[in-house]
């Protein structure tokens, strides 16, 4: 999951795939799109553009949206996601390819319900941050791996939708024709929406695609989409992603050391923002809408199509001090699997090799302050371990309720609950460890 990932070279792959699908075929008259009858789709009343006063539309591109009948097949529907008796609850406008909806009916738990707004308020503000426009700024002290807010998105659309187009179409029509057709299906998504705040929240969002052929919708997609994989069923990685556009996770502002981590329930329908390390009240929020290993030439590059330069700590020169770190990082993460194989092999290495090669691992990342991505979790999760196959019951008990704070990390709930039987030393689920006393050898 990834903000503004469509902006990425894999993003802009996938939709340029999308454009390019089924080319060497004859123009046929129509763009067909496999599948579902769209015919049958709901589409409503057409002829008038629900959008905020203020904000500009193309109405020839609702009247051709009109002309969605005339397509024979399609791959697409659009529905509202979750569909719950809970009136009272937000829902979001969704245009799915097929297979998804039925995925998310499967998905155990669900619907569940969103929780409660928190007894001492919101944790967070929206507010102007300086040269940034709008942001996220925390109104109270916040601990690592608190849950911020639970937002359920405004809008949520494949990357893009798969068209055919003539042979003689160039790369670049080809690119411009499939952006033409995604703002077209995005745009009946968004008059779907019944809560005229929600469509008008999505209009106030940043659009940063002005002058790249991106209609006012797709635009805004581009922009503040979050991506969510594995619900497009058959496909995985970019291509099979859908983007997210929420009203105030897409307000956070980004940074190459990010402090909070947006989290995607499929049971919820919902992200979780977390605090992805102690968050001081006032504090500006943010989030990594980029790669944060590349060097920060590199990472600059990639904040121009977001119009900003970003000015953290990692990016303000002179940055070759935070370059290196970060490629120590990668290049530990690379060698970690045999370092494990050697100290569980080699008993002449002292107790603490493994141990310290984790901890100045750490360190490099809390330097860097990367909490939020999975090499954090690993490191801490190797330290247990490492204390575990030591015998040592009291350390690995510590460094099991630091990695139980680490929920935003993509594992299974089924993994974190694990841990709870190694919070205390005298547990019984430290011998049934598989990893227990394994350095020492004696059972």
């Amino acid at each position: 999951m990834k903000r503004g990932f469509l902006n990425s070279t894999k993003g802009k792959a996938a939709i340029a795939s999308t454009a390019s699908s089924d080319s060497s075929k004859a123009p046929t008259g129509h763009h067909i799109l496999q599948g579902h009858n769209i015919a049958n789709a709901p589409f409503g009343r057409l002829d008038k553009v629900q959008v905020p006063k203020g904000f500009e539309t193309d109405l020839s591109m609702v009247r051709r949206l009109k002309d969605a009948a005339e397509y024979a097949k399609a791959d697409y529907l659009w529905v509202n996601m979750p569909e719950v008796p809970w009136t009272e609850e937000p829902v979001t406008e969704c245009l799915f390819v097929r297979g998804t909806r039925e995925i998310l009916l499967e998905t155990p738990g669900f619907p569940q319900r969103l929780p409660p707004t928190p007894s001492n308020g919101p944790a967070f503000r929206v507010a102007p941050s300086p040269g940034k426009g709008l942001g996220l700024f925390s109104t109270r002290a916040l601990k690592q791996g608190e849950v911020i807010l639970t937002e359920r998105p405004l809008l949520m659309t494949p990357i893009a939708v798969r068209t055919t187009h003539p042979q003689t179409f160039s790369e670049a029509e080809s690119v411009q024709h499939s952006l033409n057709e995604f703002e077209r299906f995005a745009q009946h998504a968004v008059n779907r929406m019944e809560d005229e705040s929600r469509r008008k929240a999505f209009f106030e969002l940043q659009n940063s695609h002005l002058e790249d052929g991106s209609g006012p919708i797709v635009g805004r997609i581009r922009t503040n989409g979050i991506g969510v994989e594995g619900l497009q069923p058959g496909i995985s990685g970019t291509v099979g992603s859908y983007s997210a556009v929420c009203d105030a996770i897409s307000r956070l502002n980004h940074s190459c050391s990010p402090n909070t981590f947006a989290k995607f329930s499929r049971a919820m329908f919902a992200f979780a923002l977390y605090a992805v390390r102690d968050i001081a009240e006032g504090e500006e929020l943010t989030f990594s809408y980029l790669e944060m290993f590349p060097p920060a030439a590199e990472r600059a590059k990639k904040c121009l199509p977001y119009a900003f330069t970003c000015t953290c700590r990692a990016c303000t020169p002179p940055t070759q001090e935070s370059d290196a770190r970060r490629r120590e990082i990668l290049d530990f993460n690379s060698r970690s699997e045999s370092l494990c194989t050697r100290w569980m092999e080699d008993r002449a290495l002292p107790d603490d090799w493994l141990i310290k090669q984790y901890l100045a691992q750490l360190v490099r990342l809390e330097k860097e302050k990367l909490q939020y991505c999975e090499y954090y979790c690993i490191a801490m999760t190797a330290l247990m371990d490492c204390y575990i196959a030591l015998g040592d019951r009291r350390r690995a008990s510590k460094w099991a309720a630091r990695v139980k704070r680490l929920t935003w990390i993509d594992y299974p709930e089924r993994y974190f609950a694990s841990l709870d039987g190694l919070l205390d030393p005298e547990s019984a689920a430290y011998v049934k460890h598989k990893m227990w006393r394994t350095r020492v050898g004696i059972y």
